[in-house]
């Protein structure tokens, strides 16, 4: 999906989410959405932030926080399960496993369908799924302990 594409659904997505729930629709949450959009795939609030600092648009700290907090409402961002409060867009309806390791904090993402057709038959009493986030703990190959016992115990 080209870029310009990506940042129209984007939009439109934002724009339908907050007239639903009569929000106001404000060209500083659009610039924030611009910024992350334009962000790595992983970032902090905290980046974020320093990233608007730097440009031309003016927005408030607390606005930027609002406004992630608003697009996770939306189904638009995910806070990742690791260390810090990373965030991640998930405009893109993709099943992946995250493979975070435990010593030097990478994060790698496999897609495994298997899982993902397990996971969409599994059904849960009075409680409907509509995404998934797998997450797994261990060691890359970098970091893997040495020593055959420790590869044992882990």
């Amino acid at each position: 999906m080209n870029e310009d594409k990506r940042k129209g659904i984007a939009h439109e997505t934002l724009r339908r989410y907050i007239t639903d729930h009569h929000r106001r629709c404000t060209p500083e949450r659009f610039a924030v959405l611009d910024t992350i959009l334009d962000m790595p795939s992983r970032f902090t609030v905290d980046e974020l932030c320093d990233t608007i600092e730097g440009g031309d648009f003016r927005v408030s700290r607390a606005t930027v926080y609002n406004t992630v907090e608003l697009l996770s409402e939306a189904g638009m961002l995910r806070k990742m399960h690791t260390q810090t409060d990373t965030w991640e867009v998930t405009l893109e309806s993709q099943f992946t496993v995250r493979l975070v390791c435990r010593k030097c904090g990478k994060i790698r993402d496999v897609r495994d369908q298997q899982l993902w057709r397990t996971l969409t038959l599994k059904r849960y009493q009075s409680f409907i799924a509509d995404s998934y986030e797998v997450c797994l703990s261990g060691y890359c190959p970098r970091c893997r302990p040495k020593d055959r016992r420790n590869k044992k115990q882990n």
